[in-house]
């Protein structure tokens, strides 16, 4: 039997969307998805050094053996096609792996880097994610204690105590598409310490969204950590995931902006997967695949504050819209951007 490896040496919040999708797909694919517990034994991690070495966190690394093919895959869902390290590729991986499978995927970017165009062609896109709780979390349990000898840290500790009781399931969310709405608005962002331009747009957003929407919002920054000046007046405290999902399932409209580096941010796949209507910035990666969609062209449509603020006051005065946007977006989640077919993708190349 076909079998793909999953190497779980750091983090998985990142790629536990896909995770759940191999282990789906184990069936119908006819292979058998592992786990090993340690690193590859191949001069990949080797290569990766210096500043490098810091990003590979955030990389979900695989191997795909069969009778006669044995070859490595990566997943990544950093940000555009820069090479500038965490702002795009891990070129020492890049440079081994058959296939890179790249969420936010920008062709330009790529023509125009000459770097990473020498790689286009084992360039692949794929849909959007969100941290989740990985249905076979059991198989992830060896890393959940600290012990030396496998190198886990206590941030890996926490990370997998957090996938494994605060992250609600898929089946969870898909339940929260039933809440009837009471909230106008829920509109709850990280502040980034790191990114200024992001938290100034962001703030920009909020004051128009604000002056329009006068009654029954949750607008704000969600943030454990002082926030001073104008920012502080749209401080809130962080809520806790189930909350935060409640919150935002309950509320008539769902605002989407792109995250740092005008990447994909995680809203993206977790309001698609509530079932939510949204307005919402344009999406500058993968265009292809999400512009095909029923609704995507009116709804992310949107670059100005003062515009995302007027189009959202308009679809609330329209409930019928909305709920044709929030049926289409539900449907497009379920038969497009689902941890299962989304992951069926990544097979068709793997087994082509």
């Amino acid at each position: 039997m076909n079998e793909i490896i999953y190497y779980d040496f750091d983090q998985i919040n990142r790629v536990s969307f896909y995770l759940n999708g191999f282990f789906s797909n184990q069936t119908k694919y006819n292979y058998k998805f592992s786990i090993k517990r340690e690193d590859p034994c191949i001069t990949m991690l080797n290569s990766v050094v210096g500043e490098w070495k810091k990003f590979l966190f955030g990389l979900g690394l695989f191997e795909f053996k069969s009778r006669n093919n044995n070859f490595f895959f990566c997943i990544d869902r950093s940000d555009h096609s820069s090479n500038y390290m965490n702002e795009g590729y891990l070129i020492p991986i890049l440079e081994i792996v058959k296939y890179y499978f790249k969420a936010n995927y920008d062709p330009t970017a790529i023509d125009n880097d000459p770097a990473i165009n020498k790689f286009k062609d084992k360039i692949i896109p794929i849909g959007p994610s969100f941290p989740i709780h990985i249905e076979n979390m059991i198989k992830f349990m060896p890393g959940i204690f600290p012990i030396d000898k496998n190198r886990w840290s206590l941030n890996i500790f926490k990370e997998r105590f957090d996938l494994m009781f605060r992250y609600p399931k898929l089946s969870y969310l898909k339940r929260l598409r039933k809440i009837e709405p009471k909230l106008n608005l829920f509109f709850v962002l990280p502040y980034y310490s790191n990114q200024k331009i992001l938290n100034e747009y962001r703030f920009e957003v909020f004051k128009a969204v604000k002056d329009r929407v006068k009654t029954n919002t949750i607008i704000g920054f969600g943030s454990h950590t002082k926030l001073t000046g104008k920012y502080e007046q749209f401080k809130l405290p962080r809520y806790e995931m189930r909350d935060y999902y409640r919150h935002l399932a309950g509320s008539k409209i769902a605002i989407y902006v792109r995250g740092p580096h005008n990447g994909i941010s995680s809203k993206l796949g977790q309001l698609l997967a509530l079932g939510k209507p949204i307005i919402g910035q344009t999406i500058h990666n993968n265009k292809e695949m999400f512009y095909q969609n029923q609704f995507f062209n009116e709804q992310f449509a949107y670059d100005e504050p003062e515009e995302i603020a007027k189009q959202v006051y308009d679809l609330l005065q329209h409930p019928e819209k909305a709920a044709s946007f929030a049926e289409a977006n539900a449907n497009t989640f379920d038969t497009r951007f689902s941890p299962e077919i989304t992951v069926s993708h990544i097979l068709e190349n793997l087994f082509n």
